[in-house]
């Protein structure tokens, strides 16, 4: 006797399981809202394009250190940390190359590294490490905290890592697009991925028609031969029997609609990276794209150099930058322009405009003065007028003679 039976426990597994499998063919419905590798990610055209160009852009801005002693900014140029910066990092990749990789890798993941290779205190390599390569150690205290760092079954300190993370909780590991967006990048993916499954299913779709029935050998020669007909490097004809018509089909409505929401979705992807539809062709949008886009991945990486490249006595005083001048460039008129607004303003030179411009200088380091206006001193009360070069003191009434008043012009008078 069969007692699973007699109880009626095996007639109800069988519906649990039938059950099970139903909701596990529903479950599957709702995968497109699992995580997109990164392979997977970069397969879709408008992310690979759009990192690409925002990984570029920034990684030929040139780098420049900085010293700010009172009040005074110097520029420094014959640091070797800006060499492993903007030219040789003394690695297989060089330093245009490093910059893209990390872009890449902070945009897409969220965090980026490179090894700092050190001679003491000075810096004479530095190494870019995929973000997959890298193992955290965390001793998991909230004060205190201490990271150490796991590469190729090294453990390092974490003086020896430039670290560059954004969206991040704890610091050391952040969340990228593929986190932050992945439903709208599975969306995308899977899309891509029913296109090509349908293309490379080759011919259009129909159905065949047939007066008659056909015998079960019928079909399968049918079948056969419709395969060898649309299979890849096949070149073969099929010839249909009497009775058989092939009718085609329209595209359905998934297919139009799926048409639709690629190009919606692109143009939402580019919205998360920062573009718009005429960011270039339109000078207002660009500066838009290099605010939103271009600012605050730079502004990352400026922080974790400054953090990693600087000794404890050099912070506060020394500071990297990205040099953001070429960037912003507007056209020669524009330009022109405000140089001209500015040099009558009088608060640039002709020398200094030449350097904005790449240009040699001509010796002319002086600033043009308007002898019609009057200088006035705030914490004495005092004004000067360069025309007659006569001080005056607000404080004394009208009528008063000023002490400062030049002594040849009361001769004259």
């Amino acid at each position: 006797m069969n007692w699973k039976k007699w109880l009626g426990l095996e007639t109800r597994n069988a519906e649990v399981r039938q059950v099970e499998d139903e909701l596990d063919v529903l479950l599957k419905g709702f995968m497109f809202r699992k995580k997109v590798t990164r392979e997977e990610a970069l397969s879709i055209p408008a992310v690979a394009s759009g990192v690409q160009l925002i990984a570029n852009v920034i990684a030929g801005l040139p780098i420049r250190l900085y010293r700010e002693s009172n009040n005074h900014v110097e520029e420094v140029d014959n640091d070797i940390r800006l060499r492993l910066l903007n030219i040789e990092t003394n690695s297989v990749l060089n330093a245009y190359e490093t910059k893209v990789s990390m872009i890449h890798d902070l945009i897409l993941e969220g965090s980026c590294y490179c090894y700092l290779g050190k001679d003491g205190n000075t810096p004479i390599s530095l190494e870019y490490i995929p973000k997959g390569a890298v193992g955290l150690i965390d001793n998991g205290r909230r004060i205190n905290r201490e990271i150490y760092y796991v590469i190729d079954g090294n453990i390092y300190d974490e003086f020896n890592i430039l670290r560059a993370v954004r969206n991040s909780a704890n610091g050391v590991s952040g969340r990228g697009i593929i986190d932050d967006n992945a439903v709208i990048l599975s969306t995308m993916y899977n899309a891509l991925c029913y296109e090509n499954g349908a293309m490379s299913k080759g011919g259009k779709k129909g159905f065949l028609k047939s007066d008659r029935k056909l015998s079960k050998e019928m079909m399968d020669e049918l079948k056969k031969g419709w395969n060898r007909l649309y299979s890849n490097n096949n070149s073969d004809v099929i010839v249909l029997n009497q009775g058989i018509t092939f009718e085609g089909a329209d595209s359905t409505a998934t297919e139009n609609q799926l048409n639709e929401n690629k190009q919606t979705n692109t143009e939402l992807l580019y919205k998360i990276l920062g573009f718009a539809e005429d960011t270039f062709t339109n000078e207002e949008a660009f500066r838009v794209f290099v605010k939103t886009a271009i600012v605050p991945i730079i502004d990352c990486l400026t922080q974790a150099m400054n953090r990693a490249l600087l000794l404890e006595a050099e912070k506060g005083s020394y500071y990297f930058s990205f040099d953001m001048n070429d960037l912003l460039k507007a056209d020669m008129l524009t330009r022109y322009q405000a140089y001209k607004t500015a040099v009558e303003a009088n608060w640039i030179n002709i020398d200094e405009i030449r350097a904005l411009e790449n240009m040699a200088p001509l010796g002319i380091d002086f600033v043009g003065l308007n002898l019609a206006n009057v200088l006035y001193y705030p914490d004495s009360k005092t004004i000067y007028t360069p025309n007659t070069g006569t001080y005056g003191d607000l404080t004394k009434k009208g009528g008063e003679e000023n002490e400062g008043r030049d002594t040849k012009r009361t001769s004259n008078n």
